[in-house]
């Protein structure tokens, strides 16, 4: 009997035996992955590099850009051409040369490519292409990188008139027991000038600073030599707009008048200043005009076109004529020389320099009380008249000059030329009783919003009975008094170093005269600022101007808009002090997005 093997239990299903041709397909795999891992990994990397790259040239090329915005822009706003040389010459040596290589290099003065643009602004894009290292792998073998540099120069704050003349204020003369005062005729010999509320000034390296020419003088008081002493004076700014423009100095030579009711000096106010010890010497002062050449940021390149040479030099003189004369000694800072000081003069009516006296328009001193013209037929551009009391040949100073010379600037021609001080100025303000009001400073939208100014002024308001100084603000189309704050160098008294003021007393005495609303009214004290330096602060919101800002010339609403006052109170005397002005930050820097 055939035996049947018995079955086998069944067998629960389990993983497949691996066989070696399994290995081989995953192995297979595995490189496959990893091969495109690598693949992606270098790809990335290949972005990684090539961006970054890319990167840091965009940084060179922004460098380049913006060393070449603050190359040109010194230039602006008068000489376009030079800006834009200047503006590619740095670019080269930075690496970036216009039409080499693909590099383009493009200056443009921001007013032209944008309408209402800032005329003092420069903007500078360059270009340039950046080689790619594995991105040539997909065909991308260059990138272009292209950025923009930006910057503005902020001038010297414009001073003193907004107007085609400076420093013009009446001429007054004694007329029976008060004063007759009449405005000074125009240059050109039709009309005459309104009132600016001052005359410029300039006083002799002898002078002491403490009677309100901060630089000029010498000493500080007298034998103190002063740190602050400038024998390079002070610059006036004159913009010409068409060619065969006129500029005229009035009254240029020093004529000694003497004073009137209220303590001003007649004419324009012309006077020896005295020592106490050191009488009266021949005087001297020198105006020279220069063509900036558009380069008003530097004087290396000025050319001169019209200088008084020694026209007003070596004066010793007075006007004796009844409007004008006194008996006083000229040690006593008149001038007719009761005291015997006349010079020996062989012919002494050399000693009168009244109008008229002479009929010699080489002598200084027929131009007392004219106009005198320092240059003729100018052609358009900026120029510089730079008014010393200092030899220019001479590198020693007149350390016996006490002497205040005053004199106006008249510009005539077409396009409405303009004249100013450049940052800082010198006014005598010979200010008859009450409110009496001249220009300060032009802060328009572009310079002043959301900065501060500083108004720094010297030895102000010691007239000899109570004043008083506003600061009068364009903002918003109406001439209101400004809110300030102040400080005081260590020279005067009291009041020092306030905050949210908006008068400033300058003198003090028990004058029962009322101070001008919100002024303060002190009674005693005198002088508060004698021989001191008073820095005002004001900051301006970012919304500055954009109401409007108040023209210089309320009959003109396109004349020079955003020019400040300032206004002074007093019940009497004149006044002589420094003016300077600016906006906080460096004049020239980068505008950042």
């Amino acid at each position: 009997m055939r035996r049947v093997p018995a079955a086998s239990p069944a067998r629960t299903p389990g993983p497949a035996t691996r066989t070696a041709e399994d290995d081989r397909r995953q192995r297979g795999q595995v490189l496959v992955v990893f091969a495109a891992s690598i693949f992606l990994f270098v790809a990335i990397l290949a972005v990684v590099i090539d961006v970054s790259w890319y990167w840091a040239n965009n940084l060179r090329v922004q460098r380049a850009a913006d060393a070449a915005a603050l190359a040109g822009v010194v230039w602006l706003p008068g000489a376009q051409g030079s800006a834009y040389t200047a503006a590619r010459d740095e670019a080269t040596k930075n690496g970036y040369t216009g039409g080499v290589g693909g590099v383009i290099v493009s200056p443009q003065q921001d007013s032209v490519v944008n309408p209402g643009g800032d005329p003092r602004q420069l903007d500078v894009t360059v270009s340039a292409p950046v080689n790619t290292f594995f991105m040539r792998l997909f065909g991308i073998n260059q990138i272009t990188a292209r950025r923009t540099g930006k910057a503005i120069y902020v001038q010297p704050v414009p001073m003193g008139s907004p107007q085609n003349y400076y420093g013009v204020y009446q001429d007054c003369k004694v007329s029976g027991s008060s004063l007759a005062c009449s405005n000074l005729p125009n240059a050109t010999g039709v009309g005459s000038l309104a009132s600016q509320g001052f005359f410029g000034a300039i006083e002799g390296e002898g002078s002491n600073r403490s009677t309100g020419d901060a630089f000029a003088p010498f000493y500080n008081p007298r034998t103190t030599p002063s740190a602050q002493y400038d024998r390079n004076g002070y610059d006036y700014q004159i913009e010409v707009k068409s060619s065969g423009s006129n500029v005229y100095l009035y009254d240029p030579t020093f004529c000694a008048t003497t004073s009137g009711p209220g303590g001003g000096h007649l004419g324009a106010g012309d006077h020896w200043i005295n020592s106490g010890s050191v009488d009266s010497v021949p005087v001297s002062t020198y105006y020279r005009l220069y063509n900036t050449n558009g380069t008003t940021f530097t004087h290396t390149d000025d050319t001169l076109v019209g200088t008084s040479a020694n026209l007003f030099a070596n004066e010793f003189q007075v006007d004796k004529s009844a409007p004008y004369a006194t008996a006083s000694p000229a040690g006593g800072g008149d001038n007719n020389f009761a005291d015997g000081n006349e010079p020996n003069l062989a012919d002494p009516s050399l000693l009168d320099c009244r109008a008229g006296a002479s009929s010699n328009p080489l002598e200084g001193r027929f131009w007392h009380n004219k106009w005198w013209p320092i240059a003729s037929g100018l052609p358009a551009g900026v120029y510089r008249l730079n008014v010393t009391t200092t030899d220019p040949n001479s590198p020693n100073a007149n350390l016996d000059q006490m002497f205040e010379n005053m004199w106006s600037i008249e510009v005539t021609g077409g396009g409405n030329p303009t004249i100013y001080g450049s940052g800082r100025m010198v006014a005598y303000a010979n200010v008859v009783s009450g409110a009496q009001e001249f220009f300060l400073a032009q802060i328009d939208r572009t310079a002043g919003a959301g900065k501060t100014i500083e108004i720094d002024l010297f030895d102000a308001g010691d007239v000899g009975d109570k004043a008083w100084v506003q600061i009068l603000d364009p903002d918003g189309g109406v001439y209101a008094p400004a809110t300030f704050s102040f400080t005081q160098d260590g020279n005067g008294t009291s009041p020092q170093n306030q905050t949210n003021q908006t008068c400033l007393q300058t003198y003090a005495n028990s004058s029962a005269i009322a101070p001008p609303a919100g002024c303060p009214n002190f009674t005693s004290g005198g002088q508060f600022f004698q021989n001191s330096w008073v820095k005002i602060t004001i900051p301006l919101p970012t919304s500055y101007g954009s109401t409007g800002l108040t023209p210089a010339d309320p009959g003109n609403p396109t004349n020079a808009p955003g020019w400040w006052k300032i206004r002074y109170t007093v019940n009497k005397g004149n006044d002589t002090t420094t003016w300077m002005v600016s906006i906080r930050g460096n004049p020239v820097h980068l505008i950042v997005p």
